[in-house]
């Protein structure tokens, strides 16, 4: 056991908190501001293989309105306990019993003291029946109490202690994405056992789950998931029986439209941007990577726009493109990077090029399949 105070309490905090693997658990009856959520803990929470929980008192203490609907929003489970009064943040096989509240004011400006341990079952045992005893939250509907919330999430308490600063938001939410569809298609395949004709054609099990979105999007009568902006509420037994469902029918689609073409587009990709060629990358090949880009086939100004000289020079695509694809696992540093430097090359353009490039590794993201995300209960 050990005693953190002060100083080092959050930032052992947060260090443990950037490192979860399976869940951050948190009972604090008082939760701040988001932007101080974020410089306390971190953002790996918004992993879906990462278990958040969140028990408060709505009723007695608060929770702010942007940090409740930034938890909602990433399938983060709050529940309410009337009178809970213990601060205590479970992370994986550690956690931290403190006077602290989840907020600003209580890391960051005053005094606080708290014991830490890896011996965590009797604190788990109990945050365990507690969760039992509450209630689940899906709206505020109570409104804050002013004089409280000043006086224990305002910012007249001079700031005593620093915070990491918490500027990977785009990274964990990209990363948070990618987990989401790769989950979906571990569920997929554990419900469907793939469709085999596909395997033996040569379909990574992304590339079928690509192939599944674009045929509620595209290719079923119905267009089941065509402009799905909201996530449909399924549960877990819903969206298992919605998936075998679709499975079948997609299975018979494929007979007389197996778009075998898709393969070799990603192998055309591949050829054309392989570390060897991408250095010696012409316009005309350019163009021919651009051609197979679905969100720029949907948006053919901003294909002509990046394909003008005048906008993005063969070099800037030549770099940007090996920065992506060719130095080390992908993150949002270098999506920004050819955010950034290319014109007319927005995130749907950089999510459909990494996933055709790594077809095996990476999703094949776009309005298309994020549509039947939200088609089969995920929010995107």
């Amino acid at each position: 056991m050990e005693l953190l105070t002060e100083q080092r309490q959050i930032d052992v905090l947060r260090e443990k908190c950037n490192h979860a693997k399976h869940r951050i658990w948190i009972a604090s009856p008082y939760i701040g501001v988001l932007k101080n959520i974020r410089k306390i803990i971190g953002g790996r929470w918004l992993l879906p293989s990462v278990d958040c929980r969140i028990l408060t008192d709505i009723d007695l203490g608060f929770i702010r309105p942007d940090t409740f609907d930034e938890f909602i929003q990433n399938q983060v489970e709050i529940r309410s306990l009337n009178s809970i009064h213990a601060k205590i943040y479970i992370v994986d096989d550690w956690c931290l019993v403190t006077s602290a509240n989840l907020t600003g004011a209580a890391f960051l400006g005053r005094y606080e003291m708290g014991f830490a341990t890896n011996e965590v079952k009797e604190v788990e045992a109990t945050y365990n029946r507690w969760w039992s005893m509450a209630t689940r939250v899906s709206a505020l509907t109570n409104r804050l109490l002013k004089s409280l919330v000043d006086y224990q999430d305002a910012h007249s308490f001079k700031m005593k202690f620093k915070a990491q600063p918490y500027v990977s938001v785009r990274q964990d939410k990209y990363d948070a994405k990618c987990e989401q569809y790769r989950e979906f298609a571990q569920l997929y395949v554990q419900l469907t056992g793939r469709n085999q004709q596909m395997v033996n054609d040569g379909f990574t099990l992304l590339q079928e789950v690509d192939y599944l979105f674009n045929f509620l999007y595209n290719g079923y009568k119905g267009k089941s998931s065509k402009g799905q902006k909201v996530t449909m509420q399924r549960s877990a037994s819903q969206r298992e029986k919605i998936i075998t469902t679709y499975f079948k029918k997609m299975c018979n689609y494929y007979v007389d439209n197996p778009q075998l073409w898709r393969l070799g587009r990603a192998r055309k990709i591949r050829r054309i941007l392989s570390p060897k060629n991408i250095n010696q990358l012409e316009w005309e090949e350019a163009k021919e990577v651009i051609k197979y880009l679905h969100c720029l086939r949907s948006y053919p100004i901003n294909r002509t726009k990046f394909l003008n000289p005048k906008n993005n020079s063969i070099n800037t695509i030549r770099d940007c493109w090996n920065k992506l694809l060719h130095t080390g696992d992908i993150d949002w540093a270098k999506i920004k990077y050819v955010n950034d430097s290319l014109r007319n090359f927005g995130l749907s353009s950089i999510y459909e090029l990494i996933g055709w490039y790594y077809p095996d590794k990476y999703p094949l993201m776009n309005n298309n399949s994020d549509c039947g995300m939200r088609f089969f209960g995920y929010t995107i």
